[in-house]
């Protein structure tokens, strides 16, 4: 039985009493609870509320919740009403309605860049974000057109589900032998997600049966794989095929691709190119002397050898970023002698139920009462939003002698305190794991009992540095040599190789190379490059969104190429290519935004920089501001040939 059908078995009919639906209500979202209940029943009492502001994540993330005075009085109503069990199917509110009940939700009036993003995340639409003909699917003209997608990940299965629904005949092409990208690549011990499930995940998919809030890695292979079954995509994905070149064809239009699979190397056209290769697909290896030399076992956490048993061995990690701080626990349980290697350390936040199910009271909710899952997801995202008040710097601030702004610097004071409260009577432990730079600054972290981990008597934390890999071990700066049964290699990625390994050439020779040997990889809202026709890329250079989940942003990328995709067909084109002046300009502003915000100054040194000083990963937009970009394509942005 898959994960998905177990967790609609968490509860049966008999369950339902009234102890079960007051926990029900109890461990709800109450202000999205709320929402549901009104659109059951009009009651203007439910209206009627005050909205505070709550902290999450130690305040990362700041909680539309509903007013103290107000909760128990919201309480009683909801489990009355849910007593009854009397639901009714809701018709989706349209633009207006929604509009209304979103200010509702928020207590206060919202922008119009944040309803037509907010529109799209209540998701009351069957495909929220699709793409689609003018007068019905043109299928003479799409006789002889194709789309090569490159990367079976969450933005390839994304691009493809939108290309079904339009008809439009494509292929996927994938190096690895599963689908998933980096949940394919990434299977180490306690690997999940480290954003809540119910915003990395498609909105066209409805109320996915989640098992966890925030989900495993084998959770997330499960999910892409039902999408990619449901919607029709799993036929076109070719697994253990890399593609090694593509050249653009001038005379036919198309692109000319070089491909080896499984029987060997063979050839592939199609009209248009988009790559989803992705972010954190090519691992790094740290530049130790000596890594070569070690006579031990050694894996990255991208190849974990799963035959290799942890148990009573001395086993070092080096690189203390997301991942390695995400399976230290594990292994220092396991563990004889646990050694972490830190250069720099990373801000960690709390998150309350990392590790949780979600429990057959949510799931009940969320299986009957119509809304409640809209609105719940509704509430993820206006929360994480407020992520992007600690990003931007206060140049009044500054001028006191602050850092960033007065928000994040309030976030770093309850994330040190929370250090030291991990380390009561070993504040040198605490110290060592302070950054010296501000938070968000470099990607936060989520504690999956790293201080835990880092308290144990088993467990070491050096950070003098490493001098050299020996036969036996690893010598550090202190001078001492420790030696290991394992070494963990957890540095991280190359994040910085866009579009690699696939070397790509587009009009009269253009390469992403040429076009990026002055201060790394750029391109025009992300997407798309000049140069290169019919070429689109997601999650491109700086296309990592100040706030929202991945999945919002994959199917919005989608959208905007689909539509392009239609004008083209439509239209009887057959190349479509970014205007250089359009691509520069965008850049320019970009660079220019860039300024008022922290990563260039207070973040050297993580991949948010690239080797250029440059930020090169994250937008420096506001998530609302790109959206409106990217939420349908100009086509003056681009030159047309027949």
């Amino acid at each position: 039985m898959s994960q998905a059908a177990k967790a609609r078995k968490a509860y049966t009919k008999s369950d339902i009493d009234e102890a079960f639906v007051r926990r029900s209500v109890a461990q709800s979202n109450l202000n999205a609870l709320r929402m549901a209940l009104f659109q059951q029943t009009g009651d203007p009492q439910l209206t009627k509320v005050g909205i505070e502001m709550q902290e999450l994540q130690g305040g990362a993330f700041r909680a539309y919740s509903v007013a103290a005075d107000d909760r128990s009085r919201i309480t009683d109503y909801a489990v009355n009403f849910l007593l009854k069990q009397k639901f009714r199917k809701i018709r989706p509110p349209s633009r207006d309605e929604a509009r209304e009940l979103m200010e509702v939700f928020i207590g206060r009036s919202i922008s119009d860049a944040e309803f037509n993003y907010g529109y799209e995340e209540l998701a009351f639409e069957d495909f929220p974000r699709r793409s689609e003909w003018t007068d019905g699917i043109p299928r003479e003209k799409l006789e002889d057109f194709s789309v090569a997608i490159i990367g079976a990940g969450f933005s390839g299965i994304g691009i493809a589900v939108q290309l079904e629904r339009l008809g439009i005949p494509y292929q996927i092409f994938d190096r690895q032998s599963g689908i998933g990208g980096t949940w394919e690549l990434n299977d180490y011990p306690q690997a999940r997600v480290d954003i809540t499930t119910f915003l990395y995940q498609y909105k066209f998919e409805k109320n996915y049966p989640w098992k966890s809030h925030f989900a495993t890695q084998k959770e997330l292979k499960e999910y892409i794989q039902h999408i990619a079954a449901k919607y029709g995509v799993a036929p076109h994905i070719h697994l253990e095929t890399h593609v090694t070149d593509a050249r653009w064809d001038e005379d036919s239009k198309r692109w000319k691709l070089n491909l080896i699979g499984p029987d060997g190397p063979f050839e592939h056209a199609a009209n248009v190119i988009v790559s989803c290769s992705g972010l954190f697909s090519t691992p790094r290896l740290p530049g130790i002397p000596g890594i070569r030399e070690f006579e031990g076992k050694m894996f990255h956490t991208t190849d974990w050898d799963h035959s290799f048993d942890l148990d009573g061995k001395a086993i070092a990690l080096i690189g203390t970023g997301s991942t390695g701080c995400q399976l230290a626990p594990e292994i220092a349980e396991r563990a004889k002698q646990f050694t972490v290697y830190q250069r720099t350390p990373s801000w960690i936040t709390p998150v309350r139920g990392y590790r949780s199910t979600v429990s057959p009271e949510k799931r009940w909710l969320f299986d009957n009462l119509p809304g409640y899952w809209n609105w719940f997801v509704y509430s993820a995202y206006v929360a994480e939003a407020q992520v992007q008040g600690l990003q931007d710097l206060d140049p009044n601030w500054i001028a006191k002698g602050g850092v960033v702004n007065e928000r994040n610097t309030a976030f770093r004071q309850t994330l040190t305190d929370y250090i030291y409260s991990k380390f009561p009577d070993r504040p040198h432990i605490a110290e060592k794991c302070i950054p010296s730079y501000p938070p968000v600054a470099r990607r936060l972290v989520i504690d999956n009992g790293w201080y835990d981990a880092l308290a144990r008597d088993n467990v070491d934390l050096v950070t003098d540095g490493i001098e050299q890999i020996t036969t036996n071990g690893i010598l550090g700066r202190d001078g001492k040599e420790r030696k290991f049964d394992l070494i963990i290699l957890g540095a991280g990625f190359e994040v910085s190789k866009f579009l690699w390994p696939v070397n790509y050439v587009g009009r009269d020779g253009a390469t992403p190379k040429k076009l990026w040997e002055k201060d790394g990889a750029r391109a025009f809202l992300g997407l798309t490059l000049p140069g290169l026709p019919n070429f689109f890329v997601c999650y491109g250079p700086n296309s990592q969104s100040r706030a929202g989940g991945f999945h919002d942003w994959a199917e919005i990328w989608s959208r905007y190429i689909g539509d392009l995709m239609v004008h083209m067909i439509e239209h009887d084109l057959s190349a479509m290519e970014v205007r250089k002046e359009k691509y520069v300009e965008y850049n320019n502003a970009m660079d220019e935004r860039n300024k008022q915000l922290l990563w260039e100054t207070e973040g050297v040194g993580g991949y948010y920089v690239n080797e250029y000083g440059r930020s090169g990963i994250k937008m420096p937009w506001t998530m609302h501001e790109f959206f409106e970009m990217v939420r349908k394509p100009d086509p003056n942005d681009y030159e047309w040939t027949y």
